[in-house]
């Protein structure tokens, strides 16, 4: 079970550097459980250094992260791996292994994490793939044989595969055309809602953020802006938020 304050991850006064750059600077950051949050902002602000510091695979300089009410640095290694258990992530792209078939992708973390014997990674695999869509068959293809939507969701299935609490989704639209980008949207909704799963998900497209989005955080100046409903952001006063979500794009999106 998740943490009973009903705050999933909480991240306290961050501060992460690559090089000499600060990428955030004291950024704190709720997500609440069975919720979709959206993180948005500028290109540059570290939205996705953000996501992969959640999870552990950039260290920060100082501040806190907790996911499940458990604190990142004070983890011993089982802890970390049974946090990583309970989580799915999909990187931009799918982040499939080329060399490996759908099914072979899907069955890592299963792999990974249990002792299993093949056929029933197979069989579990065949399943996470039918869940997201996708017919039995694509699990002998290899990624390079599958479009850009169906990479996504054979991520999404890799994603799932252990059944996680807790998803993180790197712009998982990006790239597909409108009608699979909503068809993706509206699997999402599905999967949320059946799976009673919270949701962590970067990305710019405005379509996403008002058809999925519970919350709505902001990144700006390093730091987290707001982190709202989409009607307490929008009418945010901030001149990158009102020209993100009321200028020519947003209109198309309303319409």
């Amino acid at each position: 079970m998740g943490p009973t304050n009903g705050c999933t991850i909480n991240v306290n006064d961050l501060v992460v550097r690559l090089g000499d750059f600060t990428i955030h600077d004291g950024l704190s950051l709720q997500v609440h459980n069975g919720e979709i949050t959206s993180v948005v902002g500028a290109s540059g602000t570290g939205k996705s250094v953000l996501l992969k510091t959640i999870i552990g695979l950039i260290t920060p300089v100082s501040g806190t992260i907790e996911v499940f009410g458990q604190n990142s640095k004070q983890l011993s290694s089982r802890e970390a791996h049974e946090v990583r258990r309970r989580c799915g992530v999909l990187f931009q792209d799918g982040a499939l292994f080329g060399s490996l078939t759908v099914s072979e992708n899907v069955q890592i973390p299963i792999k990974e994490h249990f002792r299993l014997p093949q056929k029933m990674r197979a069989e579990l695999a065949a399943l996470k793939l039918s869940m997201v869509g996708l017919d039995a068959d694509v699990g002998t293809k290899y990624p390079s044989e599958l479009s850009g939507g169906m990479r996504k969701r054979a991520g999404l299935a890799r994603a799932l595969a252990l059944d996680p609490e807790l998803l993180f989704l790197d712009e998982p639209t990006a790239g597909l055309d409108p009608i699979g980008a909503a068809a993706f949207d509206q699997l999402l909704l599905e999967l949320q809602k059946n799976l009673h799963l919270t949701v962590f998900i970067v990305t710019h497209d405005l379509d996403t953020i008002h058809t999925v989005s519970n919350k709505i955080a902001v990144l700006c100046e390093k730091k987290l802006l707001i982190c709202g409903t989409l009607e307490e952001v929008s009418s945010f006063d901030h001149p990158w938020v009102q020209d993100y979500f009321h200028g020519s794009r947003s209109r198309a999106v309303k319409h």
